[in-house]
Order: C-alpha cells, then structure tokens, then sequence
C-alpha cells in the first residue's frame, strides 16, 4: 500500500499565522514524525523543508533518493541545519524566522540561526498527527485486530493448559522460602510468561504485524521475571497479557487482557470489576468537545471506586493519543479537549504488591456519532471464554 505524505495543509497554516518564511525538521534513524510528513520510513537522518506550500527532502549519499510525491529529494552530505537553510535561500527565504518541532536537534538549531534564520518552534505537526483521517482509523484497527487475534492466542494456550505440581526435585520450597506451588503445562512442559509471549509474538507475525518489542507478560506479584529469566504461570494468580503491534505502514495497536485459570474469585475479581467499570466510562467521556483530562481523571475515580487506593493501586498511566508512535497528542490529561478523529489508547490497571496486577487497554476513536472501541476482544478473566 502507497502511504501518502500528511501534514503539509497544518504547516502551512502555521507558517501563515505566525509570518514565518518556511517549516524545517531534522529525523535521525526511525522517526514517526519522518514517517507522518513524508508517507515512509526512513533509517537515515532526512532534512525536511516545507517553503513556499511545498516539501523539499534531503538525504545523505548513503541512501538512494526516494521516489516521493514532493518538490525535491536530493543528496546533501552537509550538516542538517546547513542544508536545510540552503534549501530555503534557494526557494526565496533568505531569512526571517523559520517554524520547526520542538525536538529539533540542537546542532541543526545552532546552523539554522548561523544562516541568519530565528527559529521558533510549533506544535502544529503534533496538533495533526493527533486527528486521524480514514486511512489511518483503518491502519490502526487493522494492528488493533491483529492485536486481538495474539491475544486471543494467549488465552487459547491458557485455556488449553494443565494444572500440575510443581517439581523441581528439592526440598518443597521456592527460591523464596515458600512452599511450592502447582504450575501451568502446556505442550509437555511448563508454561512460562517467556513461552508465552513467543507464542502471542508468532500470531502477529502471521499476520504480517510487528511486535515492536512491546509485547509481555506479567504474571501475578512476580511481574514477567526481570532481566530476561522467565517466570512460571501459576493457576490462580492474575496473568496480564498486553501487544502493542506495528503494522506494515507503521500505526500502532494496544491491547491488554487479564486472565485466571483456576481462579478462586477473590482480590483478581473485584480488581476486574474496577477496570471493566473504568473501561465502560470511556465510551461515556469520549465524545467531541468532551476534556480529554476529565476522561482520565474519571478513569481512575471509577477503578478507585470499587476500594483501590488511588495513591498506590490504581495505574496513573491512563493512556493518550496513539498512531505512528505508542504514545502521542492528546494526553489524558491538562485541559485539552478532545475532537472528531482523535484515536486514544485507554487503560485501566489495578497493581498490588500480594496479588499483582490487572489490567485492561484498548484503543478508542473518537468521531462525530460517539466513541468506538476497536478490536472487539472479550474482557473476561476466564481464557476459555475467549
């Protein structure tokens, strides 16, 4: 599929309004603003300049010029700031003040008023990336499908898993002291949050989605293991399984469930409660003009409802703008408002230091006709429910 370059109409409305000359933007490696402004991905330092209403690339000669729907695409092996401040003497802004993302390099800053320009930054690519249009609603609920679908894996394997003795031919303790418990077996072995997040990762790379590295598994008080060692699932403890997938036009899914097996309907159960209660009030705050910090504010009132502390149970990481990064505009949270074309992922998460932690996130789209849940993934605690 041909990604078309975004944000040019949103630049030049901002070089409009504040008198500026022209727009410039640094990339160094994979960056999602690169990808937004010009339609693909780049793993080399691009200069982008936008002058006079249209776009001019430059690119070192390690790279072959891309073939791209812009004015120009050339090789400059000059520093960034320097070539982009030829492009824009070339195109009749010989100074003035020039309009770039706050996350411009410094280097390039330094060459840019060298040249004579006065930079002054702008959110105005921010400000776009956060309003989807239909082609990126679509990219995303395809990652968020893909999503559901490893997930669904994991809750496959979950439900498909034994309950055994654990075995490990020593004294009947744990490396804490405790006493051994039962483990899950899957497959003729036991099942560990490593094993696990192998197999979620291998479905979305069926379908042709990255995992992006942010793929894991929790399990119960004892997290996913730390430094790599994988933990053994328990029956009973509450196993957080969360994707955040890259699809092939780089837009992002979220996605993470909670699952019990054997559960016993204590602490795991009512924490569900709180988040599912949460998550419902996110199709009731996410409307049009509604204020994006209200919604994450209402969040976590509704999971600290049901008894969590807010201070230190309830997740303060209640989610934000999602697209071509995993977190972008607009937070939840400050005074923002939410419009039409906003695209939000939305967590809900209880954590306590004896029993763990649960958690459910979506992905939401805010339009004109309500909010919508994408994916359409079950939320119950018991895999085989899936």
């Amino acid at each position: 599929m041909r990604w078309s370059p975004r944000g040019g109409d949103a630049i030049d409305a901002a070089v409009s309004e504040r008198d500026a000359v022209g727009f410039v933007a640094v990339s160094r490696g994979a960056d999602p603003t690169s990808r937004y402004l010009t339609g693909r991905a780049f793993d080399c330092d691009l200069v982008f300049v936008r002058v006079g209403g249209e776009t001019h690339l430059r690119v070192p000669s390690t790279v072959e010029p891309p073939s791209l729907p812009v004015a120009s695409v050339r090789v400059d092996d000059r520093p960034p700031g320097t070539a982009a401040a030829a492009v824009l003497a070339e195109h009749g802004a010989s100074d003035g003040t020039v309009l770039a993302p706050r996350t411009v390099p410094h280097d390039a800053a330094l060459h840019l008023e060298s040249a004579g320009y006065d930079l002054a930054s702008t959110p105005a690519v921010e400000a776009a990336r956060a309003v989807k249009d239909d082609a990126e609603r679509d990219a995303i609920e395809a990652a968020q499908r893909a999503a559901t679908r490893g997930v669904g894996r994991a809750a496959a394997i979950l439900s498909a898993a034994t309950v055994e003795e654990a075995d490990d031919g020593d004294d009947g303790r744990d490396d804490n002291g405790d006493d051994e418990q039962s483990v899950l077996h899957w497959d003729g072995a036991p099942l560990s949050t490593e094993r696990l997040r192998r197999q979620v990762n291998a479905t979305l790379a069926a379908e042709g989605i990255d995992a992006a590295g942010a793929t894991t598994v929790r399990a119960g008080p004892r997290g996913d293991g730390g430094g790599g060692e994988p933990v053994e699932l328990r029956p009973g403890e509450p196993i957080v399984v969360s994707v955040g997938p890259r699809g092939p036009t780089g837009y992002r899914g979220a996605l993470a469930r909670t699952f019990v097996v054997d559960p016993d309907g204590g602490w795991e159960r009512r924490a569900h409660v709180a988040c599912d209660a949460a998550r419902k009030v996110s199709l009731a705050e996410a409307d049009p003009g509604d204020d994006a910090g209200f919604l994450g504010s209402e969040l976590r009132a509704e999971t600290a409802a049901f008894g969590f502390s807010m201070a230190d149970e309830v997740t303060r990481d209640v989610g934000g703008g999602i697209g071509l990064a995993a977190r972008e505009d607009p937070p939840l949270g400050g005074d923002r408002e939410l419009v039409a074309g906003n695209v939000l992922r939305v967590r809900a998460a209880v954590t306590h230091a004896d029993h763990g932690r649960v958690e459910l996130t979506d992905v939401l789209v805010v339009g004109d006709d309500g909010p919508r849940l994408l994916g359409g993934a079950p939320t119950g605690l018991d895999p085989s429910r899936w």
